[in-house]
């Protein structure tokens, strides 16, 4: 797991189109569990993003998964 920490890094990241990319808005509203979207890179509604919400980029899936219910709990109730 690393974070995204510029636009052109996550840009870059996006055409690649190789791994995954995590929205994370735990801690920025009530709902924020129900956006905790779990994208693999080439998703299109990425091209939608900003880095407004924090970003984690994942090489691959299992790396993803194992990081994401350590922290944030199992998929369906702290992320998708």
């Amino acid at each position: 797991m690393r974070p995204i920490k510029s636009m052109h890094e996550f840009e870059q990241l996006r055409s690649k189109g190789e791994g995954f990319i995590y929205n994370d808005f735990s801690g920025k509203r009530a709902d924020g569990k129900y956006y905790n979207i779990l994208h693999i890179a080439s998703c299109r509604w990425l091209y939608r993003s900003n880095l407004n919400v924090p970003k984690y980029f994942f090489s691959n899936f299992d790396e993803a998964t194992t990081w994401l219910r350590e922290n944030r709990g199992e998929e369906g109730i702290g992320w998708n």
